[in-house]
């Protein structure tokens, strides 16, 4: 028979940490099924990317659908996709800030992670593994928001997890410390706001997206099946 490569779904791939993870798992030869709202930059015959918006509850229903169709099994999900672009403090945040961290962080991880439990429910087996982020847990000042939709993330995917788990399917996640991305980057510009997040850090330095994939890729591991509803935390103590 022939090999039967493996079926991972990513979100949010056109750059950042979802590119770096599509780049990971193409390399450990699984097929990849990444979406963004924005044109891909990977070439591999292994990958198949979809323009969706993950906040937009049909395009994921119609996105997972066709994946299902033309596959047998979907072993891994990452909810990857997020919002990460202000650092007002509460008090100046406007409702459409608040909005656009809603719908991205919270809606869009929603509906994926539904519509693939779904999945996953079916053939009693699966990995589930969700971005969240240690400002949860440390609460930095400007990140109000951000933090409230991560937290909602941490508590859905724990709850998922209890759901799922006499399913054989798997729900975790990965809360990276500060990383290099575009979006942060951006933030990164103001160097005192670079500075006080380093300072809320164990270990105070940039964590790279390698260690991120290696971090979730333990959790995807068929050998991880007795592991759910945690988070790791890369770069602190919680």
């Amino acid at each position: 028979m022939p090999k039967r490569n493996p079926v991972v779904i990513i979100t949010g791939t056109s750059r950042g940490l979802g590119r770096a993870l599509a780049l990971f798992y193409l390399e450990k030869e699984y097929k990849v099924f990444g979406c963004s709202r924005g044109e891909s930059t990977i070439t591999n015959h292994l990958y198949n990317h979809k323009l969706v918006d993950v906040s937009e509850e049909n395009q994921v229903r119609t996105w997972v659908r066709e994946i299902k169709n033309t596959n047998d099994k979907i072993d891994v999900l990452i909810c990857n996709a997020g919002s990460v672009k202000s650092t007002l403090f509460m008090a100046v945040t406007s409702g459409d800030v608040f909005e656009e961290f809603v719908k991205s962080n919270i809606n869009g991880t929603f509906f994926i992670a539904r519509e693939v439990a779904k999945l996953m429910a079916t053939q009693k087996n699966g990995r589930i593994i969700a971005i969240t982020s240690t400002m949860v847990p440390l609460r930095g000042k400007g990140t109000s928001v951000y933090s409230s939709t991560k937290s909602f993330i941490t508590q859905m995917m724990k709850v998922l997890a209890k759901e799922m788990a006499p399913l054989g399917v798997t729900c975790n996640m990965v809360a990276p410390a500060l990383m290099s991305t575009d979006s942060s980057d951006k933030l990164a510009l103001d160097v005192e706001w670079m500075k006080r997040v380093l300072e809320l850090q164990d270990i105070q330095r940039v964590i790279s997206s390698e260690e991120v994939c290696y971090a979730v890729d333990f959790l995807a591991q068929p050998n991880a099946s007795a592991i759910t509803g945690q988070v790791i935390y890369l770069g602190i103590v919680d």
